[in-house]
């Protein structure tokens, strides 16, 4: 008997350990090994798929790569090539005043140049005159005369050499040069004085025949 209660009392001490409350619940679950993979598989993916929607690193990454980030533009200069050829300055170009214009006198002179006479000294072979134009275009027309010391009056109204036309008007402001030859309508001097002969030269304007000018010069005929 006294064996006997020792040993029940040994169980109840052991029983004792594994003796739970009333009101406790044992729930007892059992996996295969295989589930048990599974549910770690899944496990993950959902933790990966927490990371990829919801990163609490990438507020931080963000912020960080935000603040090197800067509004101005970077600008690179570019690389300047050095040249071996030599720099030639240009001269400045110089300004060219412009000539003042002349004012016109408002005259019209007429010049008796030179007068050409044959070996002998009695005929005419060219008389050259000069018209300085200071006043308007017009054509001229000239009357040549010549006579000597001798001759009557009649004869010095005479217009021995002709009354030679201009072909056409001249320039204001310019000299015009005209040698008289072929145009000439006599060309042998009078011979009442054998010394000196007188040449006159009447300018007109051939459009109203107005008398602008008149010049007279002497040759030696001896």
């Amino acid at each position: 008997m006294a064996d006997d209660g020792l040993f029940k009392g040994f169980e109840d001490k052991k029983e004792g350990k594994k003796k739970m409350p009333d009101d406790a619940l044992e729930i007892k679950i059992r996996l295969k090994k295989s589930w048990l993979i599974h549910i770690i598989y899944l496990l993950v993916i959902i933790i990966l798929l927490i990371l990829v929607f919801y990163n609490p690193f990438s507020e931080v990454v963000c912020k960080k790569g935000l603040d090197e980030i800067t509004s101005e533009p970077v600008v690179e200069e570019p690389e300047v090539e050095e040249t071996t050829e030599p720099v030639v300055e240009e001269e400045p170009e110089l300004e060219v005043e412009p000539e003042p214009e002349e004012e016109l006198s408002g005259d019209i002179i007429l010049t008796i140049d030179s007068i050409k006479l044959d070996a002998n000294k009695t005929k005419v072979e060219s008389i050259t005159v000069k018209i300085d134009n200071q006043d308007r275009i017009f054509t001229p027309l000239l009357r040549v005369y010549w006579y000597d010391t001798s001759s009557s009056e009649q004869m010095k109204a005479d217009y021995n050499g002709g009354e030679i036309n201009f072909t056409g008007p001249i320039p204001v402001g310019r000299t015009t040069i005209k040698k008289l030859d072929d145009e000439l309508k006599n060309r042998y001097l009078r011979i009442d004085d054998e010394k000196r002969e007188f040449f006159k030269i009447e300018l007109y304007d051939l459009k109203d025949k107005t008398l602008l000018d008149t010049k007279t010069k002497s040759i030696a005929t001896d």
